[in-house]
């Protein structure tokens, strides 16, 4: 490895399961996606104010594509709710291989020095799909 090349590192895992199976109470895949990375961020161990300036440092975020909710623009959407402006926003193909191939290129992107702060993540709502189709039939 070239001297003075960043070394990416995994600071923080997030995992949300929504309990509820109630229908109004149902959530979409972004914020369950949203409640990861908070997970992940509060995984990193940083005093609130530097957790608070770890998470305006994202600037790359990955999601793996959904199956159970269309969205325009998903990376973007999380940008947004996150409150930052991702430079680099993408969203993968369907396949079982993209998040370790997304979590593989954010690394990538922060030892080439393009990303300080990358987030890869994704998300389903497949239990909430189920109790909105029961309502309707």
């Amino acid at each position: 490895m070239a001297a003075g090349r960043p070394v990416p590192i995994i600071v923080g895992v997030g995992d949300f399961k929504y309990p509820s199976l109630k229908p109004e109470k149902a959530l979409e895949p972004y914020q369950l996606m949203l409640q990861s990375i908070q997970r992940a961020i509060q995984d990193t161990y940083l005093p609130e104010e530097a957790a608070a300036q770890f998470q305006a440092a994202i600037d790359s975020i990955d999601v793996v594509a959904t199956w159970s909710w269309p969205y325009q623009d998903l990376p973007g959407l999380l940008s947004e709710k996150l409150g930052v402006d991702a430079a680099h926003k993408f969203i993968s193909e369907h396949g079982g291989n993209q998040p370790a191939k997304l979590v593989d290129e954010a690394a990538r992107r922060i030892s080439l020095g393009n990303a300080k702060v990358a987030v890869v993540t994704g998300g389903e709502a497949l239990a909430s799909c189920v109790l909105s189709w029961r309502l309707i039939f």
